[in-house]
């Protein structure tokens, strides 16, 4: 069995913004045409992922609200998630602490998070980043920038060095905040 990565993202936007954001239904698969040159470069045990796949994926999300996926994520105990908007900052932070190893479930569960691109609306390039916080340091498998009406993929697996160092940082102390303490 392989171990989950851990997923963190902060994205600058209003509260308004957000509000809209949190009650807008997810995004699928479909909505990014980046997948591929990502998945290209990736080593799945399945062999390589297609074009159909991605559009099978987007056929079968559910259009829920945004904010129930949040909801589902930060109450699930295996997850460890958690979501914080910070009104005067104008950011929200997202982190689960055990995401996923899989690509397919990536293509199930980010595009949802991709889609606060279509709400952003406060300058600079924020981030979702998707790595093994809990097992190893030395790698991450994507990293995706997120500005205002666009995501991108910005670097996957093997990329390490594309990774700005205040990235890397500012996740690794939001995610070990979701650390389970051992009672003493």
């Amino acid at each position: 069995m392989s171990e989950p990565c851990s997923l963190y993202l902060k994205v600058r936007l209003s509260k308004a913004a957000y509000e809209s954001y949190l009650a807008s239904p997810c995004a699928d698969a479909r909505d990014f045409g980046d997948w591929m040159d990502w998945l290209a470069k990736a080593k799945m045990a399945g062999g390589p992922m297609t074009p159909d796949d991605i559009r099978e994926i987007g056929q079968t999300s559910q259009p829920v609200p945004v904010a129930e996926v949040i909801q589902a994520w930060t109450s699930s105990e295996w997850a460890m998630g958690k979501s914080v908007y910070d009104e005067s900052a104008e950011v929200w932070q997202f982190g689960i602490l055990q995401f996923s190893e899989n690509y397919h479930e990536y293509l199930v569960n980010l595009p949802f998070l991709r889609g606060v691109d279509r709400f952003k609306d406060k300058p600079g390039t924020d981030f979702l980043l998707v790595y093994p916080y809990i097992w190893d340091l030395h790698e991450f498998e994507l990293l995706i920038a997120i500005d205002e009406g666009s995501s991108a993929i910005a670097g996957s697996r093997g990329e390490r060095a594309s990774i700005p160092a205040e990235f890397l940082s500012e996740a690794g102390r939001f995610l070990k905040g979701l650390m389970p303490r051992s009672e003493d």
